[in-house]
């Protein structure tokens, strides 16, 4: 795929970027400064477990942004003592979903009337 630095593809990729990383950042540095400070529960992604092993890069730049949220999140619960939990969410909603998510087969596993494996 080819692409001008002005494109709407490559502007979404900045986004992505910048709300995962930069806005994750944003809040650990208010957080870090409070008193008390809060406990903090944010989302990670389960494409961040699609690896097969440490080693392995992420296979997306999305599972790339989370990974980075997860380093993130261990370097400020050790510099400052945040508490921070980050959940792996396994099923996102809507047109950036994978069509290998839990709804898609759900869904089709009900429409063919066969049992949803759990």
């Amino acid at each position: 795929m080819e692409g001008g630095i002005n494109d709407v593809l490559l502007n979404k990729l900045f986004e992505v970027l910048h709300g995962n990383i930069a806005g994750f950042v944003n809040i650990l540095e208010v957080c870090k400064n409070a008193n008390p400070q809060p406990a903090i529960v944010w989302a990670s992604s389960s494409s961040v477990r699609k690896r097969p092993n440490r080693s392995t890069p992420p296979a997306s730049l999305y599972a790339a942004t989370k990974k980075a949220g997860e380093e993130i999140s261990h370097t400020y619960n050790h510099i400052y003592g945040l508490s921070l939990t980050g959940l792996r969410f396994f099923t996102v909603y809507g047109p950036w979903g994978r069509p290998d998510m839990a709804y898609f087969s759900f869904t089709k596993d009900i429409l063919k009337g066969k049992p949803i494996p759990i």
